[in-house]
């Protein structure tokens, strides 16, 4: 019953998130350009590569592994780079695709809302003005959507699953003494891959996206805009 019951406030979840996406980029969604549309897909692809073909295992002082999900971090950059309605997209894309290729126990739909997570909220590093301090925002938006996710929902899809250790208060500790060393490989990873793109995308389209919808955004390196923007 508790898997049954979890499946369905996932889906819910999710579906809510898709009409906040399309509330808030209702404006954008028929102007999607197709240089978003393939570096989403070429994205999407990596991520699915990356989580679950090249997924690494790091060891940890008899803790166990650190198991690094390489790929969910770059959902997290195409909700900044592009907004809500793809980030969310994404998201399901991502997981349904590793799902194919990869897939142990039973399917639950609350990891295909982890990822809709990392969509959503990435974008949400841009909501409003945050032009020079877009990096703290995306930063603690990051961290926030961590340990959401692996400190709550994952142990509840979990338990739902019949992982019972999960909710053992060994394993909560094990997840804090992880939690920093994550933090720091993959926080690095999600703005390197952002500020590269970004530049890469600007330098040669000069196009809106939705982190420049207040405006271009300062680097720290330089304090100065990086391009103009066209509308």
């Amino acid at each position: 019953m508790l898997y049954l019951l979890t499946n369905i406030g996932a889906w819910l979840g999710i579906a809510l998130l898709m009409g906040l996406a399309v509330w808030m980029d209702y404006k954008n969604i028929k102007k999607i350009s197709i240089l978003a549309i393939t570096l989403t897909s070429f994205l999407v692809a990596l991520s699915v590569l990356l989580t679950n073909l090249i997924s690494y295992s790091l060891p940890f002082f008899g803790f166990g592994g650190i198991r690094l999900a390489l790929g969910n971090f770059l959902i997290f950059v195409v909700g900044m780079l592009f907004g809500p309605f793809l980030g969310v997209l994404s998201g399901i894309a991502t997981d349904l695709l590793g799902s194919m290729i990869n897939i142990a126990g039973s399917y639950h739909g609350g990891f295909t809302l982890n990822l809709v997570l990392y969509g959503f909220i990435g974008s949400l590093a841009f909501l409003f003005q945050a032009k020079k301090l877009w990096y703290l925002n995306a930063i603690i938006f990051y961290i926030l959507t961590f340990m959401v996710i692996s400190f709550g929902l994952n142990t509840l899809w979990l338990y739902s699953i019949g992982w019972n250790s999960v909710v053992v208060g060994s394993a909560f500790i094990v997840k804090l003494i992880k939690f920093p060393i994550e933090m720091l490989i993959y926080i690095p990873l999600a703005l390197g891959t952002f500020s590269l793109l970004y530049k890469l995308i600007m330098a040669k389209n000069n196009m809106l996206l939705w982190c420049t919808k207040h405006g271009e955004l300062y680097f720290k390196q330089t304090g100065e805009k990086e391009y103009p923007i066209v509308n």
